[in-house]
């Protein structure tokens, strides 16, 4: 199957205003987070196996790899994306859940189209004004094969990237930062999240995260940022 970029931006495009964002409820056909619908788009563009596991965005860094996208380089601090290009923001290995973010370029200056939960759906939004909004996470930018090109769909003898296709499998900390700076540390399970009131509480988290393979590092997020909204939304409080 030839890749077809106008495609994969189509199927987002196609949705906008129609969908609302859910990480509970991300396989569609209603709601999707940003992660699924930016796998959709890609399978409904040909840059991704029909039969490929919806994962997160984590797994999509590897996704793209093996599918010959390559990361856009930054010149002088600043990325030249180009329509099409994928986003993904967060440092690689610490993206599960709402820690992290992806959408694609809609044309060359800058404007995105994503799933969000801040506008409930698929939008159109500067990058940069989002980005800036949110911290200013990490930004890692992936282009597309070249034009004329199919991207690499072929079955290989390799493992399969573990996909986190169901809530159970979300698990990390993350601090939140009071509007007085006190800081609490909350352990998030699939769609829970936990308040952790002591260093004992933190160190059996850890144990926790370790032995189950997750990264136990903790992203701050202030008390107003928009990616801590997404996390208290999209969970419930439990109590210990």
């Amino acid at each position: 199957m030839m890749s077809d970029i106008n495609k994969a931006l189509s199927w987002l495009q196609q949705r906008q205003g129609k969908v609302s964002y859910s990480m509970n409820y991300r396989l569609g056909p209603s709601s999707y987070d940003c992660s699924s619908a930016v796998y959709n788009a890609l399978i409904a563009g040909g840059f991704l196996p029909a039969n490929t596991n919806i994962g997160n965005t984590e797994t999509l860094f590897n996704d793209l790899e093996r599918n010959g996208w390559q990361q856009v380089q930054p010149v002088n601090g600043n990325y030249p994306t180009k329509r099409g290009d994928v986003f993904i923001w967060g440092d690689r290995g610490f993206t599960l859940g709402a820690a992290g973010h992806t959408g694609m370029f809609i044309d060359d200056a800058d404007n995105i189209i994503h799933c969000n939960y801040g506008y409930n759906g698929i939008t159109v939004n500067d990058h940069d004004q989002i980005w800036n909004a949110n911290g200013q996470p990490t930004i890692t930018i992936y282009r597309q094969p070249r034009n004329g090109t199919t991207a690499n769909i072929s079955n290989s003898d390799e493992e399969p990237t573990k996909t986190m296709e169901k809530d159970d499998d979300i698990m990390f900390k993350f601090i939140k930062v009071q509007k007085n700076g006190s800081k609490e540390i909350w352990f998030v399970f699939g769609n829970k999240r936990m308040y952790l009131p002591t260093p004992k509480h933190v160190e059996n988290a850890d144990l926790l995260l370790k032995r189950t393979g997750h990264a136990t590092k903790e992203e701050a997020y202030s008390h107003d940022n928009y990616a801590l909204k997404m996390i208290e939304k999209a969970t419930d409080i439990v109590k210990l």
